[in-house]
């Protein structure tokens, strides 16, 4: 049974609210009296703590939130205090010190507490996205107990580890999937591509490993060793970054045996077309015009429409929608403007004329988002999230 998602809005505190008022500060519960005191460096500290252990979900922050003192037992716990410049504001100003951390922005998921009473307030959830997070001066911190501190040497490596294993373990995935469709195409091959697992995967997998344990070790040395502690952290960086390097030569060899598969091309111009009609709603969708909306009418015959099966059709095709994506990422904030899109569709609408696999199903975001954007952004059963997550595959 699918879990319910939480509301984002309560008229009053909700029980996980004043539960966390009660329990205090702690590494896992910051509280925030003032907006204004939440930066990136503090939104980076609490996502990276998150990242340092794999039982952890979120950190929470609370702001416009107090501290109080009971005089009985000498425990702090949570007052509300309200929020001077109102909701909106705050949820503006979290919004934008999230999107200031690094290397990508941190995932906040914001809800409005005692809306309805004298003294609203943010529960605020925060998670990495691609740890080790950091602010505009490069600051690696985390929490312990209710300060803060830089990460370790051994931190620093253990994320970014396993980070490149998460990243490796997503794309084995992703090629295992791909390679079991194919094997309907590729008959008598089956037991030459098994030997080529066995050969092109398996040892580099021991490679990696050993390099991981490699790795491990000279962090280790840098931390009890203060006089060559500097060297052995540019021997740890060295060997993440040889990590990196194999998890790269391996998807290599992974696509090389898999790319030529019929099946696999054809899924791949349905993620592609996907991916297309993605970024077209994100450029477009406050856009109301009559042409705006004939624009989205041509795009979404044009990718809606039936895939070939004759391989080098679909090639060429990856390569149209691939270099189209690419010079939309070279546009001004790598957004395409409504004349762009147009010019573009004109390039590519003769193309597709013989249909034979059926195309993807694309919903009518730009309607879903212009009706409730709310609820379409934060609702996990949203028909945009539910197309967000068809892209997620690829």
């Amino acid at each position: 049974m699918t879990k319910k998602p939480e509301p984002s809005r309560y008229a009053t505190v909700s029980q996980a609210a004043q539960r966390i008022l009660a329990l205090g500060e702690s590494d896992r519960y910051e509280f925030k009296r003032d907006v204004e005191v939440v930066t990136p460096k503090l939104l980076a500290a609490l996502a990276n703590w998150v990242s340092l252990d794999p039982t952890r979900e979120a950190a929470h922050l609370l702001v416009g939130v107090d501290e109080a003192e009971d005089k009985e037992t000498g425990l702090v716990y949570g007052v509300p205090f309200g929020l001077s410049k109102g909701l909106d504001k705050a949820v503006a100003r979290i919004q934008d010190m999230a999107s200031k951390t690094r290397p990508i922005p941190v995932d906040v998921r914001l809800i409005e507490e005692g809306v309805e009473q004298a003294t609203p307030f943010l529960r605020v959830e925060i998670r990495p996205s691609m740890a080790p997070h950091f602010d505009d001066e490069g600051r690696r911190q985390t929490r312990q107990g209710r300060s803060t501190r830089a990460l370790t040497d051994d931190e620093l490596l253990s994320i970014y580890l396993d980070r490149e294993a998460g990243s490796f373990a997503a794309r084995f995935r992703q090629t295992t999937t791909e390679l079991q469709s194919a094997i309907g195409a590729i008959g008598g091959q089956v037991d030459q591509i098994a030997e080529g697992i066995e050969k092109n995967i398996a040892e580099p997998i021991a490679r990696m490993t050993a390099t991981a344990e490699e790795a491990a070790e000279a962090a280790h040395s840098a931390a009890s060793a203060a006089d060559s502690a500097n060297a052995a952290a540019d021997t740890a960086t060295y060997e993440v970054e040889h990590v990196q390097r194999l998890v790269r030569e391996l998807q290599e060899v992974v696509d090389d045996l898999d790319d030529e598969s019929h099946q696999n091309l054809v899924y791949r111009v349905v993620q592609l077309r996907r991916k297309v009609w993605w970024n077209f709603t994100v450029d477009t969708h406050q856009r109301t015009s009559a042409r705006a909306n004939k624009l989205a009418d041509e795009l979404h015959n044009l990718l809606a429409g039936d895939v070939s099966v004759e391989p080098a059709r679909n090639s060429w095709e990856l390569d149209v929608w691939q270099g189209l994506l690419r010079d939309r990422g070279e546009q001004r904030h790598s957004r395409g403007t409504q004349k762009w899109w147009a010019a573009v569709i004109e390039e590519v609408q003769e193309f597709l004329k013989d249909p034979v696999y059926t195309g993807p199903d694309l919903p009518d975001l730009r309607a879903a988002l212009q009706a409730d954007f709310d609820h379409e952004v934060d609702d996990p059963e949203s028909t945009t999230n539910h197309f967000r997550a068809l892209l997620d595959d690829d």
